[in-house]
This record gives structure tokens, C-alpha cells and sequence, in this order.
């Protein structure tokens, strides 16, 4: 009996021993596909056609896409390849990316050229301000009142112009320029204009002449 008992120990024993073996075997079997996936095959892209970020409540907040889904987004036009933050009731606002055509009070309306960048929402989603360079070889930066641009600091490739617009409140689609300082070529400039655009006043300056200052009555015609 004691030799039995003694046999099967023994074998128990190998036993265990080798579960031991092939366990740690395959242990380093494992760690060796993880350490080779980490540092060789890891996928290092995601891919996706779009994503929906939502809040504590299960409210879309986020989407980015190309473009983003629509679900839980108030705009159902502005499908661009973009970032969209949501308000709380869905509405636009911010847009970072391909910009969509500027909206203003549920309505869309034509932009003067595609472009890239960061669009500026109020709170009811219609367009308040961008930062933007656009297909026409414009950049802006821009802050507008309700009807449309209040304040733009911009770039134009096509006139040379540089400078800084400031704009009358007027209802939307009717542009209309308070003052413009700015510089093209060698001349630097700032240019007072009333609401039906005629220039009152504009101090210039170009290369080594003496700065000028005109000034002109109302209703005089548009300045050259």
C-alpha cells in the first residue's frame, strides 16, 4: 500500500510539473505575440466614416464625419466633412473644417467661396464669426452681428488688399463698409465711407510722399 501511495505521488507530481512547463510555455508563447504585435503589427489608424460623442443624457454633443451624421443635428444641410459641436437642443455651434453655407435665422445662404476653418454659432445656430481662408485665395477672420459681418481682419491674394473692415448694421445680404484701414502695394490707408458708400474722408500714404488727407461732402460719388 505504501509503494502504491509513493507511485502515485510521484506521478502527481510530474504531473503538476509539466501543467507548470507547458503553462509557462505558453505564457511566453502569449507575451511574445503581444510584445511583437506592440512593437510591429499594432494598428496605428482608425478608421470610420463617422462618430457620435453624446452627453450624460444620451444628447448627440459632438459628430465628426465626412460627412457627420445627422442624427440629433437641428441643420440637416450643412453635411461637410467636419467637426460639429452640438448646443443642448442640437443646434450648430461650432464647425471646424470644410464650412458649410453660412445659415442665419433657419435660413441658408451662399458663401462668396468654399473654404476651411472654424465657424462661430450663436446660440440658435446661426452664423456669428469665423476664422477662414477660402478657395479664392481669401483669408478672414471674422465677427459678425445677426444681419451678417460686423469686424473682418482680412487677407486678399487677388487685390493685395491687408487690412481691417468694420461694418454697418444692416439687414442681411445688404454689405455695406463703415471703415477699411489697410495696405496694397506701397500704399497705406484708412477710408471713412457712409451708409450709401460714398468715402468722406481717407488719410493715405505711399512710399516717400507726404501722407494725405481728404475729405469730401455727403453725397459725393464713390472715390476712385
Amino acid at each position: 500500500m505504501m509503494v502504491d501511495s509513493d507511485m502515485r505521488l510521484e506521478r502527481l507530481e510530474r504531473q503538476v510539473r509539466h501543467q507548470r512547463i507547458a503553462l509557462l510555455a505558453l505564457g511566453l508563447t502569449v507575451m511574445g505575440f503581444a510584445l511583437s504585435a506592440f512593437t510591429a503589427g499594432t494598428p496605428k489608424t482608425i478608421e470610420a466614416q463617422a462618430i457620435r460623442i453624446v452627453d450624460t443624457t444620451g444628447k448627440p454633443r459632438i459628430l465628426i464625419g465626412a460627412p457627420p451624421p445627422t442624427e440629433g443635428r437641428r441643420r440637416t444641410d450643412g453635411q461637410t466633412a467636419s467637426i460639429v459641436v452640438l448646443g443642448p437642443n442640437g443646434e450648430d455651434r461650432v464647425v471646424l473644417g470644410e464650412e458649410p453655407l453660412p445659415r442665419l435665422d433657419g435660413k441658408t445662404y451662399p458663401r462668396v467661396a468654399a473654404g476651411y476653418g472654424l465657424v462661430l454659432h450663436d446660440r440658435n445656430g446661426s452664423e456669428r464669426g469665423a476664422m477662414s481662408y477660402l478657395d479664392n485665395g481669401r483669408g478672414v477672420v471674422a465677427l459678425d452681428r445677426p444681419g451678417g459681418d460686423a469686424v473682418s481682419m482680412i487677407v486678399n491674394e487677388q487685390s493685395g488688399f491687408a487690412g481691417v473692415t468694420v461694418n454697418y448694421a444692416n439687414p442681411v445680404g445688404q454689405y455695406a463698409e463703415g471703415w477699411r484701414i489697410g495696405t496694397r502695394g506701397d500704399e497705406a490707408w484708412l477710408s471713412l465711407q457712409d451708409r450709401p458708400q460714398a468715402e468722406r474722408a481717407r488719410l493715405s500714404s505711399r512710399g516717400e510722399a507726404a501722407p494725405m488727407l481728404v475729405t469730401r461732402p455727403a453725397g459725393s460719388p464713390p472715390a476712385p
